[in-house]
């Protein structure tokens, strides 16, 4: 065979390997999708008499891979709510990306208040409601004190309180003066975020006062994935304990413990651990069941998007968004 036709011959026979390799991704991707909508249908974790309506997703560094609106379908990856805690992981990704990692772990500020054990735990979050600024609401949260000092009984001890972010933004990072858009302004500029996730303009805490939707929050998980943000490529590093009855010396409050199971926190985020030394999934479950997650390999990312009032409606994503996680992984 002379040079050239065997180069043509190795050229479509690598063409013809490379398409059927694409072809059997392609069905394992449509597998692992039908088996989400599955168990987002059918799952007793997200059934529509516990779950309400809500929109799922699943997706990886490029883009959304399986989603579905469940119940009435009212809920998409447009339906902008409050997200609550899900701020956390988008302004612990700030900090990070302005400061450099070095300069994090070097800073025990820094350091100790994204992993909430700094001590700022006597913050008020509804006196925060109505403030304007960054500070105005770090000084309303502290009872009038625009120079609060650390609680000593809860110093080096983690404490689920948004007081450690709040005293990071207004002082450490220097935002105390900025207003929401001018907040928003700022990060979207260090992060790049999407355009319509958003500060409420009367609640500036940056551990729980941001609205946004699926499809605006996305965008944030995939740099992650891509390794385009500094956190993504620390995530879960440095962790802390916070489950109290895992480690009552080391955690004093976590909203955790209804799950029963040894979590620990990270820059402003979760390491989910359902049983001991393995994790997961990262993530920030929100209050009202605004649940973000990147799996442990760091190979998919996915949203539980609802918003409900009732307790502990957030654990219920969590184990509906675990659910749907478990059977598109178990299906790959």
């Amino acid at each position: 065979m002379r040079t050239s036709k065997l180069i043509t011959h190795l050229l479509l026979l690598a063409c013809s390997m490379a398409g059927a390799s694409h072809a059997a991704a392609a069905d394992k991707f449509q597998r692992a999708s039908q088996a989400a909508h599955a168990a987002a249908t059918a799952n007793p974790a997200c059934l529509a008499s516990r779950m309400g309506d809500f929109y799922w997703e699943i997706g990886d560094a490029s883009g959304v891979i399986a989603s579905g609106s469940t119940g009435r379908g009212h809920v998409t990856a447009n339906s902008e709510f409050a997200i609550a805690s899900a701020s956390k992981w988008v302004f612990g990704a700030y900090v990070l990306e302005k400061k450099g990692i070095s300069a994090v772990k070097a800073d025990a500020s820094l350091l100790n208040g994204l992993r909430f054990t700094s001590g700022y735990t006597d913050f008020h979050q509804f006196r925060c409601i109505g403030q304007r600024t960054v500070g105005a609401c770090m000084k309303a949260g502290f009872k009038g004190d625009a120079d609060p000092s650390p609680n000593p009984d809860t110093q080096g001890r983690f404490v689920y309180q948004g007081g450690h972010d709040q005293k990071i933004a207004a002082i450490d990072m220097g935002l105390g003066a900025l207003d929401a858009p001018a907040l928003m302004q700022e990060m979207r500029s260090v992060l790049h975020l999407d355009e319509r996730l958003d500060m409420a303009k009367l609640d500036v805490q940056l551990a729980g006062g941001m609205k946004g939707s699926a499809a605006s929050y996305a965008p944030f998980l995939q740099r992650m994935l891509r390794r385009e943000l500094v956190i993504g490529s620390h995530l879960g590093e440095d962790a802390v304990c916070a489950q109290p009855a895992t480690c009552p010396r080391e955690a004093i409050s976590s909203p955790v413990e209804p799950l029963g199971e040894p979590w620990s926190y990270s820059y402003n985020h979760w390491v989910e651990t359902p049983t001991p030394g393995r994790v997961e999934a990262y993530s920030s479950p929100g209050l009202f069941g605004f649940y973000p997650w990147i799996s442990a390999d760091q190979r998919f990312y996915g949203i539980v998007s609802r918003h409900d009032r009732k307790p502990k409606a957030y654990v219920e994503s969590v184990e509906c968004g675990r659910a749907i996680r478990r059977a598109f992984v178990g299906a790959l």
